[in-house]
């Protein structure tokens, strides 16, 4: 059902300075950048690696409440926040067989995929059935 590493997602203090090491120093593009939307309370930068089908995921909140400010705050540096494995399937096709797996679904896509300000859709497994890390399923 994975395919390879669909992106990583990184909670970052400052999204500048994250996306002028990532344009300058690693002499990546800046896909998009934007408000996250209405009640996600963060702002994302993307970047994809070579032929596109991974992409890096900068994450800085946007208010000193909800979760990424409350991991901002336990990792006041940054930290990666999220894996994302590409899949076979379409999402909706997924989580049958996640859930087969014995996976539970995430709290914030519990009803199914997401579409996200990054431009993909996602699924997100319940990080207490993958070792403590926020891993998705992602499509593009």
């Amino acid at each position: 059902m994975l395919t390879g590493l669909h992106h990583v997602g990184y909670v970052v203090p400052d999204l500048d300075t994250a996306i002028a090491f990532y344009r300058d120093v690693l002499k990546m593009t800046l896909e998009r950048r934007g408000d996250a939307g209405p009640g996600f309370n963060f702002e994302v930068a993307v970047f994809r690696l070579g032929d596109g089908s991974t992409g890096i995921e900068l994450m800085r909140p946007t208010t000193d409440t909800g979760p990424f400010a409350d991991f901002l705050r336990a990792n006041p540096t940054g930290a990666l926040h999220h894996v994302a494995y590409a899949t076979s399937t379409h999402l909706t096709d997924a989580v049958g067989p996640a859930q087969a797996c014995g996976l539970t679904l995430a709290r914030s896509t519990a009803n199914g995929p997401i579409d996200t300000a990054a431009g993909w859709r996602i699924l997100n497994i319940d990080p207490a059935n993958t070792h403590g890390l926020l891993t998705q399923f992602g499509e593009q």
